[in-house]
């Protein structure tokens, strides 16, 4: 079974370009928004990607989610705004590890 993917993101320019390699994907603008839209995830989710604009508003959500959640995986990814460092997703990349 193929795990499918589901992108969530606050940027429209970045969500366009996930549809054209057919991810589904969620607009969430606030850390409410994308704590309810990982609520809601389907479980035939197997990854879920954030895009680092929206991660570096909610690391504390994503984090709390990893660690209650062993799936989906989740991970980060540059978008036209933000690029991913290290230092800016510590505990992010931290609980991954879990």
């Amino acid at each position: 079974m193929l795990a499918k993917l589901q992108a969530i993101s606050n940027n429209p320019d970045a969500l366009a370009g996930l549809a054209m390699a057919e991810i589904s994907s969620k607009l969430a603008h606030t850390p409410d928004e994308l704590r309810q839209t990982l609520e809601n995830i389907s479980p035939d989710i197997g990854i879920v990607i954030i895009t680092a604009g929206l991660a570096a508003k909610c690391a504390d959500i994503i984090e709390k989610f990893r660690i209650k959640n062993h799936l989906p995986l989740i991970t980060i990814i540059p978008d036209p705004h933000h690029h991913y460092t290290e230092s800016n997703f510590e505990n992010v990349d931290r609980s991954a590890s879990i």
